[in-house]
């Protein structure tokens, strides 16, 4: 799912990955049940959301940045990933892991200073969640 230039406020994004989560249990695999939220270097809004297969699945992260890649773009600004508890109800944001973390920086070496949403109002930039890329 894309948005053109949408405001691009930690909350804003936090809100765009929150709406579109849909968790759906097939056969005791989740679909939907993470989602992430990129503004790219234009300011273009991608969605996506995580798809649990037997073989490997697809992170929400990954997912997004296909949608960006397809729309002509490779550099980002910045992300968040989020679930939701179903039993609580409480959002979580989720960092992201390490084969998303190196697909990001592979994409193009400017998105090591892309800005990751973390927990806690907590930000770090992709470069140090990557320590030792080079």
């Amino acid at each position: 799912m894309r948005q053109s230039h949408v405001a691009v406020d930690d909350q804003t994004l936090i809100a765009a990955a929150t709406q579109i989560l849909r968790p759906r249990n097939v056969g005791g695999r989740l679909f939907g049940d993470v989602a992430a939220a990129i503004v790219s270097q234009s300011g273009t809004l991608f969605l996506g959301l995580c798809v649990d297969t037997p073989s490997w699945g697809l992170c929400a992260e990954r997912s997004a940045l296909a949608q960006m890649i397809t729309a002509g773009e490779y550099i980002f600004h910045k992300v968040v990933a989020v679930w939701r508890n179903p039993e609580s109800g409480e959002l979580y944001i989720l960092p992201p892991c390490g084969i998303c973390r190196e697909f990001m920086r592979a994409i193009d070496p400017a998105n090591l200073d892309a800005e990751i949403i973390l927990q806690g109002s907590r930000k770090a930039r992709l470069r140090h969640l990557l320590p030792e890329h080079e």
